[in-house]
């Protein structure tokens, strides 16, 4: 009899274990504001800190770039892009395994501030939680501001101020257009994509990406043909 009553002791307790254990993972509107040491990369994501860099002193290239290339809806959804998650997971079935997410921005984000690389359903769920607490309190600008210093650009390269500095000697502000779309293209796989600039000369694949990138720029009239025009023949 007591078996009995301590089995469903414990099943009882079970979904009061799960609230307990979402309560103490998921981050209150202060540490979402605030100042914190991201989860992911350890990197000090705070306004204070002297590499971090507001928006309004990164380049507009750079962020045009990101958002095209990252997530496109990114101003107009609410977290997810439903579209492209249907899309990924229609080709990771075709595939027969899993080869694209569908992250969006804030979703990155809400994994290199809370979370950890593993790719487990809890996580995905704990994931998608904190990206909408994100779309509740950060505004849309400042989710790109937070993604932008927390993302990493190379091997202990953390946030486009680093980036910046390291790849062209220049401030973040300063990036041009195909200095912009040369960072985008590493953010796939920074460790790996940045062979090129070790090596003195961009891959096939990188020139074909940061020509993509340009151009898909173009195509949906986020830069002018003058843009356009110059980053092919810096090319």
């Amino acid at each position: 009899m007591k078996c009995w009553i301590f089995i469903a002791f414990i099943i009882l307790s079970f979904p009061f274990a799960v609230l307990f254990w979402l309560w103490w993972k998921i981050p209150s509107e202060s540490e979402i504001r605030g100042c914190i040491k991201t989860k992911m990369f350890q990197v000090d994501l705070c306004p204070k800190n002297p590499n971090y860099v507001k928006l309004r002193d990164i380049s507009p290239y750079l962020q045009k770039a990101v958002v095209a290339s990252e997530d496109s809806l990114f101003w107009q959804h609410s977290g997810f892009d439903w579209e492209s998650i249907k899309r990924n997971y229609e080709e990771n079935k075709k595939a027969g395994r899993y080869r694209r997410g569908g992250s969006t921005i804030t979703q990155q984000l809400a994994k290199n501030m809370f979370l950890t690389s593993e790719k487990t359903l809890i996580r995905k769920g704990l994931e998608a939680i904190i990206t909408l607490r994100i779309e509740k309190y950060l505004s849309k600008k400042e989710i790109l501001e937070r993604y932008l210093n927390a993302i990493e650009f190379g091997n202990g390269i953390y946030g486009v101020k680093k980036a910046s500095l390291h790849y062209f000697k220049k401030s973040p502000s300063q990036l041009t257009l195909v200095e912009s779309a040369f960072l985008v293209m590493l953010l796939p796989n920074p460790k790996k994509y940045s062979a090129s600039f070790y090596k003195k000369e961009l891959s096939p694949f990188a020139t074909k990406r940061i020509r993509q990138i340009v151009s898909n720029l173009y195509q949906f009239q986020r830069i002018n043909e003058a843009d356009y025009a110059n980053a092919l023949v810096e090319l």
